[in-house]
């Protein structure tokens, strides 16, 4: 019953009774199905009971489908399983045993923006010379890679880590006077529990005789001493993961644990998934030859297993800079669709969030629909929604853009002069732009009714002085310019946690003028423009739930790990983007990332680079990017351009096409 359907290395792993197991499932081999077979027929087999099975997780969706599943086949026989995330897993273990973790009986939990204003409180008692702010959210790190590590030495010790010294012991102070425990708690405390009463691990040790863990690729240093604890008697542990899809480095994921645990669990069985359900041969191929060249790594070679209408071969286009690149997206977006593929079998996938930005402007552009999975969508951002009401405004005065823009950035009109004419507004049932106008009347002082008049005289000029015909700048640059008058660039810094936080804000103010600038070419350098422009930037298209899903999916390499689509395009793969200049430290991680990018796409695959890209300002030369040339030329169809060459027979039909054209326009003999 549990191993119908499955291939003879997922029998294999579903047949596995005791004694540590790796199961080392390559992206698309069924991991998920493997999982809910092995935990189901040692329930049915009578080896353990549910309540004696542990699946640690890393995501609650993952825990509540896996149960699911078991229970659709087991019907109650497979009530009492224990699934969750590890943090979970903690959190029962510490509701449980409370009183010896020294915590309240109702004790809270705090996230990271709780943990943060606990140390901002903290802070008011410490001095350090010679700086004034810091980022709360890099101590918070410290601190919990103090906690983690413990006095073992930190790299690159500066006021940051002086600071942390000091906060560590008052920040755990206060969670306990407060009652609460914060995430890494939930991790650590157990620990302590069971080493500080033995007793207790050994209870759940006895409880939960088989432990299986999923994604084990990235699982970090503590989550690795609780797995070892919980199984160190009865060694019962499988565990599923890849190590080619380990890409959470940055976050603490240690690839260690899963490349030394055959040695660290020894005698270990090891099965390989390498059949992939998912991805066509010549996809598979290209991803196969790329991660090869990491040393690092568990020998495993992906096989495609699935059926295929076509087998198209993945291609590589050269785009003069990244307006082209984003032109070019839309052009094959449009193709696909052509040819009977829906919105939603479409991903565009790039490295950093930043690139998304003019990706969305053209989506906009095009009324294409779309959806950015894994972060903030470009115009759900704050600089970007303020720059939109200061046009909005300027084209058509209203309520909600004044409100947003009044005192963005600051100018010298607060909450008090906001309050007055708002209350003036509504006493004279008159509109708040209005009431802002007739500042007199409503009693502001001479000086704040100067800043409105200038605010409102700058309002007014801006369509004009943006959609200039005549002027050798584009509207963009014009916007930038009043963007730095009006100070909102300073404004970015200023509220910004650091100066990496507002130069950041900043690129993506000028990625907006190079959005605003591609629209302009299309549609001309007029006010009409200026205003369809606003319009198609703000619109938001009401559809029904069904229509909701079936749109192009935007997101980063790191968001896409776990999903599929029929069509994907990566953008950018270009050195210093993908391996990426700052992000990516660690070039081995940077492969996988690109690895787990191409293993998404089903039955076609674009990659796109540029000739030129944009930074700081201005066109600069890139370069391709080191994983595209360790791609052997015969796997990939290499373009230097934007267009595929016509073959023989799209000519030929071509041909014939015109031909009939022709005779059908031959004009009849005349007898």
């Amino acid at each position: 019953m549990w191993t119908q359907g499955l291939n003879p290395e997922q029998g294999t792993a579903v047949n596995h009774n005791d004694g540590p197991l790796l199961i080392l499932a390559g992206a698309g081999s069924g991991k998920t199905t493997v999982l809910v077979a092995r935990t189901g027929r040692l329930i049915a087999d009578g080896l353990a009971r549910p309540e004696e099975i542990c699946v640690l997780t890393f995501t609650n969706k993952a825990a509540r489908e896996l149960k699911h599943r078991v229970s659709q086949k087991l019907g109650d026989k497979g009530k009492g399983l224990w699934a969750g995330t590890f943090h979970s897993f903690g959190l029962k273990i510490l509701r449980t045993y409370h009183k010896e973790a020294g915590l309240p009986s109702q004790f809270g939990v705090i996230d990271q923006s709780d943990a943060q204003s606990i140390l901002k409180e903290l802070m008011k008692d410490i001095k350090v010379t010679g700086k004034e702010k810091f980022d709360l959210e890099a101590i918070l790190e410290i601190i919990n890679e103090r906690r983690v590590r413990g006095r073992e030495k930190l790299e690159g010790f500066d006021e940051y880590h002086e600071v942390a010294e000091i906060l560590l012991p008052k920040y755990l102070k206060k969670m306990e006077l407060l009652g609460v425990v914060d995430f890494e708690s939930l991790l650590l405390k157990p620990l302590e529990l069971f080493r500080e009463h033995p007793q207790i691990l050994e209870k759940i040790q006895k409880q939960f005789r088989y432990l299986m863990v999923d994604e084990f690729q990235d699982t970090n240093l503590v989550q690795m001493k609780l797995v070892e604890k919980i199984t160190a008697s009865h060694r019962n542990l499988c565990v599923v993961g890849d190590d080619d899809q380990s890409i959470y480095g940055w976050r603490g994921a240690q690839i260690s644990n899963i490349l030394d645990f055959p040695k660290n669990f020894a005698p270990c069985e090891v099965i390989r998934l390498e059949r992939n359900y998912r991805s066509s041969p010549v996809i598979l191929k290209v991803a196969n030859e790329l991660i090869q060249k990491n040393k690092h790594r568990h020998g495993k070679v992906l096989r495609a297993e699935g059926r295929f209408r076509t087998e198209e071969v993945p291609e590589a286009f050269l785009l003069p800079n990244e307006e082209e690149e984003a032109q070019f997206v839309m052009r094959e977006v449009r193709n696909w669709i052509s040819q009977g593929h829906k919105f939603e079998d479409i991903a565009i996938l790039y490295r950093s969030n930043s690139q998304g930005g003019l990706l969305e402007g053209h989506f906009r552009q095009n009324h294409i629909p779309y959806n950015v999975s894994g972060g903030t969508g470009f115009f759900d951002r704050k600089e970007i929604k303020d720059i939109l009401a200061y046009l909005r405004y300027a084209l058509n005065p209203n309520d909600v853009s004044l409100r947003r823009i009044i005192n963005t950035p600051h100018r010298g009109v607060g909450d008090t002069t906001v309050e007055k004419i708002n209350n003036y507004a509504l006493e004279h049932k008159i509109s708040f732009s209005k009431a802002a106008h007739e500042w007199q009347k409503v009693g502001l002082a001479d000086k704040t009714g100067e800043i409105l008049n200038d605010l409102f005289a700058l309002l007014r000029s801006l369509p004009a002085r943006l959609m200039d015909p005549k002027s050798p700048e584009t509207p963009g640059q014009h916007l930038l310019k009043f963007l730095l008058e009006i100070h909102y660039r300073d404004h970015l810094y200023q509220t910004s946690k650091d100066t990496h936080g507002g130069e950041k804000k900043w690129v993506l103010v000028e990625i907006f003028s190079r959005v605003l600038d591609s629209f302009s070419k299309k549609g001309g350098v007029t006010e009409k423009t200026l205003r369809e422009f606003v319009d198609a930037m703000e619109l938001r298209d009401d559809h029904s739930e069904d229509e909701d899903r079936n749109k192009v999916s935007l997101m980063t390499l790191h968001a896409c790990k776990g999903l599929e689509f029929p069509c994907v395009i990566i953008v950018g793969v270009e050195e210093d983007l993908i391996p990426h200049k700052t992000l990516g430290s660690d070039v081995d991680e940077e492969r996988r990332l690109f690895y787990v990018g191409l293993t998404r796409a089903k039955e076609r695959l674009i990659l796109t680079r540029c000739q030129l890209r944009t930074k700081h300002g201005s066109q600069r030369p890139v370069s391709p990017s080191r994983f595209l040339l360790e791609i052997p030329a015969e796997s990939i169809r290499d373009y230097k351009g934007e267009f595929r060459p016509v073959t023989s027979e799209q000519r030929a039909g071509l041909l014939a096409g015109f031909l009939a054209g022709l005779d059908s326009k031959t004009p009849p003999k005349v007898k």
